[in-house]
């Protein structure tokens, strides 16, 4: 790793942002031959998919804190589980805790789901097996077009016209008509469809509501759901799992990688201006130093590039409409250190092995998280929030010192924008309610040591707009090829050479690696380094859909 130092620096391409897209991209250009700097203004790379030693010998997942959609093409294409990187699958995948000392958990093998569901509802066990069919269908041709650049409205009316031919040939051609309804519905609605029990609908309504200022009725809360589905990086579609060593060591391997390639970083790093002549890229100003480069992938906010660090070329329409878009903040975190494992109260110790080895989720029904969503529309903090609790330290000693644990709670909702803004007053009683809440659960929770994200923090600490840990919102509007704008949406800007490549690009956020990857190719395909992808839903997609869907 490089602190950039007094001479002039030239690169082909340089990148802006060390979180994994950043890494990724630089991986790739790298990877075909080209000069390649990245520009990190943290310490550490990773951004939100870090794990730094905030606290000694601990691992702490400052962001994301479990895997899945992370592209498992792109981590064998750069030898990352050859060069060590270890993922332990998170079974059950998550539990509920329900009133008077009861749970329901989520498992990746369906007999196994089916077992739990049917102690509940013997109807919904069997409803679940549809519910898989269809979501299967759907986020196997989401994958497929997640992994390649948006398409244009005309490209897309046509590749959903060849879709829904193909599908009825199989038969399928009701799950083709039902994908409108599936991904834009209220997942409360859909859940409603397929389920009576309020148990199996709590369980399965979290993947809806992660990191955005929705609740279960909130329409398109679904695609959200669809999101979190499509992740098969252990292998198996929609498991989940941690990174062995902390979310950090998935980071640190591409760094290690970039490194491989001959691409360099620059830590401590951090870039004032994109210098832009007649119309063009001509360089950047990293710390008041010049760094020569006619390319420029940023993977940091678009907002943040184009406005801030682009000083001319925007023209005055696209600077409004880029303002206009949306990131609303919904999400923190609690890191809790404790010594010893904490301890469950009575009626839930039974289920001590599934709580510890999965994301325990507090969050008993549908209503519970309304009312979280209410309370926080109208205060800015939820005064009984969701919360996913995560374990890691049981499964993976690595994470934290002998003879400790670590708790990292993702809690929802907690506005960004709270009204009189996140003073240490405010800090603090998010802090009670959450440890609070959490007192219901375990009968002797001894936070040592605690740290405390807020959407204001994950603002300052790494730029994310809003706080929202996604860039940008997650809905229909500003997806696929309005994401950012539909003029920006191929990873180009109207400065030559300026490439965006984070997560407020297509497909998103998460830590997908995606939007990195297909900003390297389009730099690729104008450099003519690589032939331009198109999404078609002949080859490998109808080659997909026959050895997965179960016809």
């Amino acid at each position: 790793m490089k602190v950039i130092g007094g001479d002039s620096v030239k690169y082909d391409v340089a990148v802006i942002g060390g979180g994994h897209n950043g890494l990724v991209a630089a991986c790739y250009l790298a990877k075909h031959g080209l000069r390649v700097g990245l520009f990190e203004k943290n310490n550490f790379v990773g951004g939100m998919a870090s794990s730094p030693e905030i606290w000694e010998g601990f691992k702490v997942p400052l962001g994301a804190y479990t895997l899945s959609l992370f592209s498992k093409s792109i981590a064998d294409e750069l030898g990352l589980f050859e060069r060590g990187l270890r993922l332990i699958p998170k079974e059950p995948g998550m539990t509920v805790f329900l009133p008077g000392g009861r749970t329901i958990s989520s498992w990746s093998d369906q007999d196994k789901m089916r077992k739990e569901i049917s102690a509940f509802s013997q109807r919904d066990a069997e409803s679940y097996v549809r519910w898989s069919r269809e979501w299967e269908l759907v986020t196997e041709v989401l994958d497929y077009i997640y992994s390649s650049p948006p398409s244009s409205l005309p490209e897309a009316l046509e590749l959903a016209s060849k879709a829904a031919r193909f599908a009825s040939s199989f038969g399928l051609g009701g799950l083709v008509d039902d994908l409108p309804r599936l991904l834009l519905s209220p997942a409360s609605k859909l859940l409603d469809e397929f389920f009576e029990s309020e148990e199996v609908k709590a369980l399965l309504v979290e993947d809806a509501l992660v990191g955005e200022l929705v609740s279960p009725s909130s329409p398109t809360s679904s695609l959200v759901l669809a999101h979190h589905y499509m992740g098969n990086v252990t292998g198996k579609r929609g498991q989940w799992a941690y990174v062995a060593g902390g979310m950090g060591a998935l980071s640190e391997l591409l760094a290690q990688r970039c490194k491989e390639l001959g691409a360099e970083i620059h830590l401590n790093a951090s870039v004032e201006e994109i210098i832009v002549k007649d119309g063009r890229v001509a360089g950047l100003k990293v710390d008041g130093k010049v760094v020569e480069t006619q390319r420029v992938v940023s993977t940091v906010d678009v907002r943040t590039t184009l406005l801030r660090l682009v000083k001319e070329g925007v023209e005055k329409g696209m600077q409004r409409r880029l303002r206009a878009l949306r990131s609303t903040g919904a999400s923190s975190k609690l890191l809790i250190a404790t010594r010893g494992l904490p301890k469950l109260r009575e009626e839930y110790a039974g289920a001590a092995e599934r709580i510890f080895s999965s994301s325990a989720l507090v969050l008993e029904s549908i209503e519970y998280a309304e009312r979280a969503y209410r309370d926080a529309l109208y205060t800015g903090l939820s005064s009984e929030p969701w919360m996913s609790i995560n374990t890691q330290s049981y499964l993976d000693r690595s994470v934290s010192p002998e003879g400790w644990h670590l708790l990292s709670v993702f809690v929802q909702y907690t506005r960004r924008d709270l009204p009189g803004g996140w003073t240490q007053e405010r800090r603090e009683e998010l802090k009670e309610r959450v440890l609070e809440t959490l007192s219901r659960y375990f009968s002797d929770l001894r936070a040592e040591r605690l740290m405390l994200l807020t959407p204001a923090d994950y603002e300052a600490m790494f730029g994310a707009p809003g706080g929202h840990i996604f860039h940008l919102s997650m809905t229909p509007d500003q997806l696929w090829v309005s994401r950012p704008l539909p003029e920006l949406s191929r990873y180009r800007t109207p400065i030559k050479g300026l490439y965006l490549g984070g997560s407020s690009s297509h497909p998103g956020g998460g830590v997908t690696g995606m939007p990195g990857y297909l900003a390297a190719r389009a730099v690729l395909e104008d450099l003519g380094a690589v032939k331009q992808r198109r999404i078609s839903i002949s080859g490998f997609v109808i080659d997909r859909i026959k050895k997965k869907i179960r016809l």
